[in-house]
């Protein structure tokens, strides 16, 4: 992975944050509060997501890292393998991190993504050795080095890969800056806490990181824009057509200049379309063509982490890395609070947008901000939809990852203030939503799993 000299950044310490004791503040406070992950198996035999957290010993420094695997053990193994490096990177250059332009986190990022990449094709590898001993196949020609595919005794490709969506935090004295690169479809979102929406377009959430699916038009010109020479055959964008078994002959999602068919956009369900999740949105894959015979591919997104047979079609393990700054505090003095939430799709196809946000508002609300219970009461809740959305036995893997920027949680105070604290927001709590405690209760809200089109998941 790449390096960076240590020399050129600046002290990471935050002495007013650390109070007088010898302790660093990732001890002195409740790091629950702060930074949770929680993840659930769906109905497939393996589960696939992984996740990682990291928080600086200062607490200016937190990362939130998503993993969503697809293709059974393979994906598997791939979703573990980088959560278990990501921690690790951060663990090493969380210091240097804090000094980074927008443009060398850009670079360092793809150099991680592609370093993870290549680890990942190692482990296939291994893997697929393995098993040809355990066959007792010849163990030659595992490794195509022309196209850098991992490939069974047969010939045929070893499927898998997975999504990574990585959060960076990054805490000064008055600002917020939050770092995100992503591959594939494990979303990132912002929520508005206090004030209840974000000041800068008035809205409940907004998104940190990237679509990758074949619904983007930016990704399907980037595709049709790689040379010919180097991609002869390309990925080809199609919606999912209800009884058309070959991928390749469902319908177009593009036309050449880069916009929609109007011809599914106007009318998707009376031109057999499938739904993909809550929103409606239809569902599209990136497949290869017509001709292609050993290496065919059918993938839910444009980029992503091994898939190392695809990426002769286009996929890339290239990530895209966004910008954001938010204040710690108003005008005024008082404090902003915001969540962000990481995920695999198995939460987001649970859900829209906004009625994620007024959800996990509601529950941090009721649960009195204890992050660590509203974010498995919020993925509990969301697994029980999911089942009732999909089905009991088709229901995916869901991960999802809370983090508080709440700027009180990362002060130390002094017990008669904690307690003055406490008192104040349980009585603010109880003016704004009664709490019904019990475990009756608590166990019926979890289980009440409304339609899809309802909209008041409260």
């Amino acid at each position: 992975m790449a390096m960076y000299d240590p020399s050129k950044s600046s002290s990471a310490s935050n002495s007013k944050s650390n109070g007088s004791g010898s302790k660093p503040l990732s001890e002195q406070v409740d790091l629950s509060q702060i930074i949770t992950g929680y993840k659930m198996q769906g109905a497939k035999q393996y589960q696939e997501d992984s996740f990682c957290t990291f928080e600086s010993p200062d607490l200016t420094f937190l990362v939130a890292g998503v993993f969503d695997g697809h293709g059974g053990l393979n994906g598997q193994v791939a979703s573990l393998i980088v959560a278990k490096l990501c921690k690790a990177y951060f663990a090493k250059h969380w210091r240097q991190a804090k000094e980074w332009s927008d443009q060398q986190w850009t670079t360092q990022m793809e150099t991680l993504y592609e370093d993870i990449h290549t680890q990942i094709r190692h482990e296939f590898v291994k893997l697929e050795i393995l098993r040809r001993k355990q066959s007792k196949m010849p163990t030659t020609n595992v490794w195509d080095d022309d196209r850098k595919v991992v490939r069974k005794s047969s010939g045929f490709p070893v499927h898998g890969g997975t999504t990574c969506t990585i959060v960076c935090i990054i805490r000064t004295e008055s600002k917020w800056r939050i770092v995100s690169s992503n591959t594939g479809d494990s979303d990132a979102l912002l929520l508005s806490r206090k004030p209840s929406r974000l000041l800068r377009d008035n809205a409940k959430q907004k998104h940190l990181s990237v679509d990758h699916s074949p619904d983007n038009a930016s990704e399907y010109l980037r595709i049709k824009r790689l040379p010919t020479d180097a991609y002869p055959t390309k990925l080809l964008f199609v919606y999912d057509k209800a009884n058309t078994c070959r991928k390749f002959e469902c319908p177009i999602v593009f036309c050449e200049d880069g916009t929609k068919d109007p011809k599914y956009v106007r009318n998707p369900w009376g031109n057999h379309l499938r739904p993909t999740n809550v929103r409606y949105d239809p569902a599209v894959y990136a497949v290869s063509p017509y001709g292609v015979s050993h290496d065919i591919t059918c993938i839910a997104m444009t980029r992503s982490l091994g898939d190392f047979y695809a990426h002769q079609f286009g996929l890339t393990n290239r990530p895209s890395v966004t910008f954001e700054e938010l204040d710690i505090r108003d005008a005024a003095g008082e404090c902003n609070e915001y969540i962000v939430s990481v995920g695999s799709d198995g939460v987001w196809d649970c859900w829209k947008w906004d009625d994620f946000s007024d959800y996990v508002n509601g529950v941090m609300t009721k649960l009195d901000n204890k992050l660590q219970a509203v974010n498995e009461s919020v993925l509990k809740h969301t697994v029980q939809r999911a089942k009732a959305c999909f089905g009991e036995g088709s229901y995916d893997d869901a991960t999802l990852i809370s983090v508080a920027l709440r700027p009180q949680l990362f002060e130390i105070a002094s017990a008669s203030e904690k307690k003055k604290d406490k008192n104040e927001e349980s009585k603010e709590t109880a003016a704004v939503v009664p709490i019904v405690k019990g475990k009756d209760n608590d166990e019926k809200e979890e289980v009440s799993v409304k339609g899809l089109d309802d909209e008041d998941d409260e």
